[in-house]
């Protein structure tokens, strides 16, 4: 089934819409849910959740954008409310926190999964803003309403968050290992040389 038809069978109510729906879309939209929840029950509830949302609300999406953008959107908005209710992120004021004064620059020979599993060893709040920030385009000022925190906190734990990744790739005595456990769960280790 084509987009388009996908559309508009799920504004008629079609079932065969809706599992054409779920069926070509679920992957991407769980990508985007594992980025901000790496429990895979929570994330499989906030894909749930989110399809749930995405057929109800189906109305409202508008043919300017891309309907994928538009489904991105509305799961990273639900995931975040998912978090909110489940206590899993703490929002702390950082606003007194110095932010680190240079820019660093990651090295462009890193992998992109290298980096998104590098992220999910580190807290939840810094993932949340990190994954908000640079993957979904979102502003301070958007994180800071979305999570409940100011603006300038925002730019902290962006800003922390990538000096983590810095000082995890960057450094040369480092070698980064990731140990398969199974399919589903991968953790990281960090050898020091």
């Amino acid at each position: 089934m084509e987009e388009a038809d996908i559309i508009k069978g799920c504004l008629s109510g079609n079932q065969k819409a809706y599992k054409a729906l779920v069926d070509t879309y679920s992957a991407y939209l769980f990508a985007i849910c594992k980025r901000y929840v790496i429990e895979n029950t929570l994330a499989q509830d906030c894909l749930q959740e989110s399809l749930i949302q995405i057929i109800n609300k189906i109305h409202l999406y508008e043919e300017r954008g891309k309907f994928k953008s538009w489904m991105g959107s509305v799961t990273v908005k639900k995931c975040l409310d998912i978090l909110r209710k489940e206590k899993r992120h703490i929002s702390a004021e950082l606003d007194k926190v110095k932010e680190p004064m240079n820019d660093e620059l990651i090295s462009l020979k890193l992998e992109k999964e290298d980096v998104m599993r590098f992220l999910e060893t580190i807290p939840s709040q810094y993932r949340i803003a990190v994954n908000m920030f640079l993957v979904e385009g979102y502003s301070h000022k958007e994180i800071g309403n979305y999570l409940g925190i100011t603006e300038s906190s925002s730019r902290s734990l962006v800003s922390r968050a990538r000096k983590m990744v810095a000082e995890a790739f960057d450094n040369e005595s480092m070698k980064i290992s990731f140990l398969k456990r199974n399919i589903e769960d991968s953790k990281l280790k960090i050898i020091r040389s």
